[in-house]
């Protein structure tokens, strides 16, 4: 249990176990706890770790289980939080009214405490013998302190929820199986772009997919998932800035005369907030053998969006090559583009006439005649 942390200090090794370990993940809301970057980022560690999980093709059950610290509306909460779905009134009526903190003060709600505590450690103990048991010793052994200082918050920052109301567009420009190059495996593709699955066989969930649960259940966004040539019709036709995007590209497209003009229209988009990742599976032979004749292409078709893509995320342009790395590529790069959108995008006032700014002096004809000082 996370009680001992004071603000500022170091996130314990024990706490890195612990969250590699745990079935059960319990926040306590609070208007502080959402506040606070640091249970952001443990929100943030176990979700994710939850979310690579079932793109593995595991059973996972939802293993949040949220408890009321103090009462706080809905419409408070931010929408990472909104989206775990608990009904609070199986604890007790008295219970919703006041939150734990409220009930656990005063004798004459000891009963209603009791009730709470009890149906709530029930909840917990039902979810975890519904999660997996095996612990993800891995993670644990992976992430350091300074790891955890890395991720985002959960919860914010609040700049991104200010940015474009938390929209993120993933598109996909990738083959089905009906467009497949000869010589490419066919295992990788579905009937459509969004079934594209690049980190088979230990991945079986599509990386659009993947890339949708981590930006909803982690990241405080509200993405929106669809093909490239799709998002570009929509893009065109709205008279609205393009929004802050991350396009999936499958490094196989640039062999494809039929998905050359779609890389040429991407890489012509000039704004920062429009980025991509090149998902390349190190498992991949098919891949390794074509590698030059693939990076050949895209550079050739791609050049300026991949050399636009931030510093500090290069292996996103060079290729990401396993689920692990996309999982913590996507986060930061989604921060950076909310934040390019946010500071270069132009902004553009509601339809109608313009409203000439209301001045005091007009109130009185004889002051709007005074000259000005």
């Amino acid at each position: 249990m996370d009680r001992e942390n004071k603000i500022g200090t170091a996130w314990s090794p024990e706490l890195i176990a612990s969250l590699a370990r745990c079935r059960v993940f319990v926040p306590l809301y609070s208007r502080r706890y959402f506040e606070s970057d640091n249970c952001g980022r443990e929100w943030f560690a176990f979700a994710r770790r939850e979310i690579t999980r079932k793109a593995q093709g595991g059973q996972v059950a939802d293993a949040i289980v949220p408890a009321l610290w103090t009462r706080l509306d809905r419409d408070k909460l931010p929408p990472v939080a909104q989206s775990v779905q608990f009904d609070h009134n199986f604890l007790g009526e008295r219970y919703c009214a006041e939150g734990f903190y409220g009930i656990i003060k005063l004798q004459n709600y000891r009963t209603d405490y009791q009730r709470a505590v009890h149906r709530l450690a029930e909840r917990i103990i039902a979810i975890g013998d519904q999660s997996a048991t095996d612990a993800d010793e891995t993670a644990g052994r992976q992430m350091t302190p300074s790891d955890f200082d890395s991720l985002p918050s959960a919860f914010g920052p609040a700049s991104a929820r200010r940015t474009a109301d938390g929209r993120l567009q993933i598109a996909v420009l990738a083959h089905d199986t009906s467009t497949l190059p000869p010589g490419r495996a066919r295992d990788y593709y579905g009937a459509t772009q969004r079934t594209w699955s690049p980190y088979r066989p230990d991945y079986i969930q599509p990386v659009a997919d993947y890339a949708q649960d981590l930006a909803k259940k982690c990241l405080d966004c509200k993405p929106l998932v669809g093909a490239f040539e799709d998002d570009m019709a929509t893009w065109a036709s709205n008279g609205h800035p393009l929004p802050p995007c991350l396009c999936l590209v499958d490094a196989w497209v640039g062999l494809s005369v039929s998905h050359q003009e779609h890389l040429n229209r991407l890489d012509q988009i000039k704004e920062s907030w429009v980025s991509v990742l090149v998902p390349w599976n190190s498992q991949d032979l098919g891949m390794h053998d074509a590698k030059d004749n693939l990076r050949a292409n895209l550079q050739h078709r791609l050049g300026r969006k991949l050399a636009g893509v931030p510093r500090r995320c290069q292996m996103a342009a060079n290729g990401i090559p396993t689920m692990q790395d996309f999982g913590q590529l996507l986060p930061e790069m989604t921060m950076i583009m909310l934040k390019r959108f946010r500071k270069e995008a132009a902004a553009h006032p509601p339809a109608g006439p313009v409203i000439e700014r209301p001045r005091l002096r007009g109130a009185d004809p004889r002051i709007s005649e005074m000259p000005d000082e």
